[in-house]
């Protein structure tokens, strides 16, 4: 359950995920997060706040070691559909914030 504010005054979005995982026997993890309606009753969606929907596939492949240092691949693919009509401004906006995050966390484990 998260609720994300997308700025540019457009209403809150609420989105309702599961998370499945499974690890490989070479090691490969991979994490997809799905829309879910089974958590609807307990946790209906805020007044005001549109019901959001995505799908995210984390991939997570560890590499040869360089030295002592263990390496690891990371593929991350995502849909989301804020739903509504979003501006191109707001758009743009989310998507560098989203992906400097993403840059932030390559930055921490260089």
């Amino acid at each position: 359950i998260t609720t994300r504010e997308l700025g540019f005054l457009l209403n809150l979005r609420d989105w309702r995920c599961k998370v499945t995982w499974k690890k490989e026997k070479d090691g490969k993890l991979m994490l997809y997060i799905f829309d879910t309606k089974d958590i609807m009753k307990g946790h209906p969606v805020k007044d005001g706040n549109i019901l959001a929907s995505g799908h995210t596939m984390w991939t997570f492949e560890p590499l040869e070691s360089i030295g002592e240092i263990s390496q690891t691949a990371v593929s991350l693919t995502t849909r989301q559909d804020a739903r509504g009509n979003i501006p191109a401004a707001a758009a743009n906006y989310n998507i560098k914030k989203f992906l400097s995050q993403v840059s932030d966390l390559r930055k921490k484990f260089d």
